[in-house]
């Protein structure tokens, strides 16, 4: 350690012919040199006895490495034609502690910074980024409590969480003060500490809506020059900080903390705002397919309604009985389409509301398959081919929703597969379970699309497939109703060409088909 003790009135002499160097180590070395410019023998001596003697009852037990102090003649007691370098040193020593204090602040709260924001980097919500934030501040700053207050969906400001948890009305009050006024309340006495806050107001607690006088410290957050929330930290503890109140250094780091939460309560706005941005264009295009899929769908059956009836109304048209037969069945067939739509749309919004849950019992698969394929036309009920074993068990299902599963899927696939080919309803245990599908030999389904094909109103935009007429709802209703039995559903190739839809249902029992539903199945097969 370097002591350059510069005054006229140290000995009497001229301050430029001293120079003390001490290199010691722990409280005193005993290697300690000193060197001197332009001073006798008798006077080095004496020195370096006397400021080894100093630095023995100075108390100063951290040894810096190395370190130049300059004393200012005021700093100097004069002892007749000399100094008192007890007090001399004393002076350096606390000058020492204070730098020393200053340097430790920064290291503490560069730390507590650099650790912070690698944290809050992978915190997902406000909450558990005040539980990263509030118990460090109060070990790093010694604090008995802590708080963060942001504003609730009405814009009045709340807790998000206290530490330890309590509640304070009147901390509250006074954090909502220093949100609205964006005013610094609590902060230390001093200019230095004051000038920190900036253009803000800072205030004392009792203007801010104490009723008796606190130590708490509110600092407001701000981000985009919109107020962001409050970070108060509690009095310090008695037994962790003793009696020094926050300083310069404490408060210069609750404003960087408050700054970096400001960075993280922005950036989740951001996120959440992102997100309402995507929902709605989602649902902007949402509402456009169904605009387009529902005006198609409905307009298709109106307009051949339209259409047949105009014709006959016709007075100048001789009708005979087997035309009007033909028209009227037309007509039969439109309101049937017509219908499908609208209770596809309504089933489907029935399942996403949970307003149509399934009534489960227990029922042999064959018996729930024989039901789907009477709803199916003639031409395509004459495709399907029935692959159920004998010892197929009982599935726990709503019988008219898993029936409506059948019909869509079985429709899905007379619809996309070649004209006349073959499709199969099939199914097996699997464990504890059993797997239903229903395959076809069309032009199958690529593997990028095996997942969209659930998804509302979606059609394959590949060209060369079969463009069906409908509302896209079918797999999507489908999808809903096997996730509300606990089921899942997906698809697969077949070779060389086809696609597989498999069900599997959870939750079996043992059973074989009753007489008069195998005789059933033996007839469809």
């Amino acid at each position: 350690m370097l002591f350059k003790a510069l005054s006229a009135a140290v000995y009497g002499i001229d301050a430029n012919l001293i120079d003390v160097e001490v290199d010691y180590s722990g409280v005193v070395s005993n290697e300690d040199h000193f060197h001197t410019v332009g001073l006798p023998d008798a006077a080095v001596r004496e020195s370096r006895d006397r400021v080894r003697a100093a630095i023995k009852n100075s108390g100063y037990l951290i040894p810096p490495t190395h370190i130049t102090i300059n004393l200012a003649p005021a700093d100097l007691k004069k002892e007749g034609s000399g100094f008192d370098l007890p007090i001399a040193v004393g002076i350096l020593a606390g000058r020492l502690r204070d730098r020393e204090e200053r340097a430790l602040a920064r290291e503490r709260e560069g730390a507590l910074l650099n650790r912070l924001s690698a944290s809050l980097v992978s915190e997902a919500s406000t909450e558990t980024m005040a539980k990263t934030v509030l118990p460090e501040t109060m070990r790093v700053l010694g604090a008995t409590s802590a708080a963060l207050f942001v504003p609730a969906s009405d814009g009045s400001l709340q807790a998000v969480l206290t530490v330890p948890p309590h509640r304070d009305g009147e901390a509250l009050a006074m954090a909502r003060y220093a949100f609205t006024h964006g005013a610094y309340v609590g902060l230390p006495p001093g200019e230095a500490v004051r000038a920190l806050a900036g253009p803000h107001p800072s205030v004392e607690p009792l203007a801010a809506g104490a009723r008796s006088p606190r130590e708490d410290i509110f600092i407001p957050m701000e981000a985009a020059s919109q107020p962001r929330g409050v970070l108060q930290v509690g009095p310090r503890s008695r037994t962790g900080a003793g009696e020094r109140a926050y300083g310069e250094q404490d408060v210069r780091l609750l404003i960087s903390l408050a700054n970096l939460v400001s960075v993280f309560l922005e950036r989740e706005r951001l996120e959440e705002e992102a997100a309402r941005t995507e929902a709605l264009r989602e649902a902007d295009v949402l509402k456009s397919s169904l605009l387009s899929s529902v005006s198609h769908e409905l307009k298709t059956p109106l307009a051949a309604l339209t259409a047949t009836v105009s014709n006959l109304l016709e007075s100048d048209v001789a009708w005979d009985e087997q035309s009007v037969r033909d028209e009227l069945q037309s007509i039969v067939v439109d309101i049937a389409r017509l219908g499908n739509s609208i209770g596809s749309l309504l089933d489907l919004s029935r399942l996403e509301a949970r307003s149509w849950e399934p009534q489960k019992e227990w029922y042999e698969v064959s018996e729930i398959a024989v039901a789907a394929l009477a709803t199916l036309a003639a031409p395509q009920r004459d495709r399907v081919r029935l692959a159920l074993p004998d010892d197929l068990p009982l599935v726990c299902a709503d019988f008219v929703q898993l029936t409506r599963v059948f019909q869509n899927l079985l429709e899905n696939a007379a619809l996309y597969a070649d004209d006349g080919s073959p499709i199969e309803l099939g199914g097996r245990q699997d464990g504890d379970g059993v797997l239903l599908w229903i395959e076809d030999h069309g032009p199958g389904i690529p593997a990028e699309e095996r997942e969209l094909v659930f998804e509302k109103f979606y059609r394959s935009p590949r060209s060369g497939t079969k463009a069906p007429s409908g509302t896209g709802l079918g797999l999507a209703i489908t999808r809903e109703i096997v996730h509300a039995h606990d089921g899942t559903v997906w698809v697969e190739p077949v070779v060389p060409h086809g696609a597989r839809v498999i069900i599997r249902l959870a939750g079996v029992r043992a059973t074989t088909p009753a007489p008069e539903v195998r005789q059933q199945i033996e007839e469809v097969s």
